[in-house]
């Protein structure tokens, strides 16, 4: 039983979020700033049990696939997240949510971040967009 609610995302990726006033679109990607970060915590500062490593690993996916949803209908409604609506935390929780995800994900949203980079619309450090470019630029 715990295995099958440990596939379980901690958010409803089917959120409705077309109406979503700014505050709230802030809120909710801090909310899965929190969340992706939650379990990779947890994996690396919580038990080092093979069952709750497994449970964590779980978690964390899911929670990846369902940010990875809820982002893209941010981004096709509202755009890319920008340092002007959503403060450096929100762009950051953006960017780690493709960072933490899958190579064609990260295909989708490569020339966005490094655009929105560039225009100064996203803080991220030099290191981190040099590896961002290199990450997301091999998996093309």
């Amino acid at each position: 039983m715990l295995v099958m609610t440990s596939q379980i995302a901690d958010i409803d990726s089917s959120l409705r979020i077309d109406s979503y006033s700014l505050p709230q679109r802030r809120r909710l990607l801090d909310q899965l700033y929190k969340l992706n970060q939650r379990y990779r915590d947890s994996l690396v500062n919580g038990s080092k049990e093979v069952f709750k490593q497994q449970l964590f690993t779980h978690k964390v996916v899911a929670n990846d696939e369902a940010n990875q949803v809820l982002l893209d209908k941010l981004a096709k409604q509202f755009g890319w997240p920008t340092r002007q609506q959503y403060g450096d935390q929100g762009t950051f929780a953006a960017w780690l949510i493709v960072w933490h995800a899958k190579p064609s994900y990260q295909k989708r949203y490569y020339l966005l971040i490094k655009k929105a980079y560039q225009l100064g619309l996203i803080k991220q450090s030099p290191t981190q967009l040099e590896e961002c470019v290199k990450r997301f630029a091999s998996s093309n």
